[in-house]
């Protein structure tokens, strides 16, 4: 076992997807395509929220001096809410990709949404069974 808990497992590859989020956008922010550059934007946007809920709670205990306390219920339910909010970013991106604004330029925000929200609804209801399969 890598991880001495599955909070600590879940925060450990939020963070690295979000750093990864981000040096992709930046990467293509460096293309001369707006259509790209679009994707960019919503990459560094969502890999920076991702990366500040994976290291949040941890800086929020050290401030605090508070002692982990791990609540594999609670979090099932978080992960389980957010699973269903993906689906929906998923579904915005899809509405926003396909021109239902009929705003060409957004084509790239939509399919930055869609593949952000994609990967986070995998991630949240794989650690949600994860979760359930050890009895919470």
């Amino acid at each position: 076992m890598l991880f001495k808990s599955i909070e600590t497992e879940i925060s450990f590859n939020l963070l690295i997807w979000g750093l990864c989020s981000m040096v992709g956008g930046i990467t293509f922010i460096l293309f001369e395509n707006s259509f790209m550059n679009a994707i960019g934007f919503q990459f560094i946007i969502w890999g920076l929220i991702d990366s500040l809920i994976a290291i949040g709670p941890g800086i929020y205990r050290w401030i605090r001096n508070h002692e982990h306390i791990e609540n594999l219920k609670k979090l099932k339910k978080i992960l389980i809410v957010n699973a269903i909010l993906d689906i929906g970013y998923v579904i915005i991106g899809f509405i926003i990709f396909i021109g239902f604004f009929e705003i060409n330029q957004y084509n790239g925000h939509g399919l930055g949404v869609i593949i952000q929200g994609a990967f986070l609804a995998v991630f949240d209801t794989y650690y949600a069974i994860k979760i359930i399969s050890k009895g919470f």
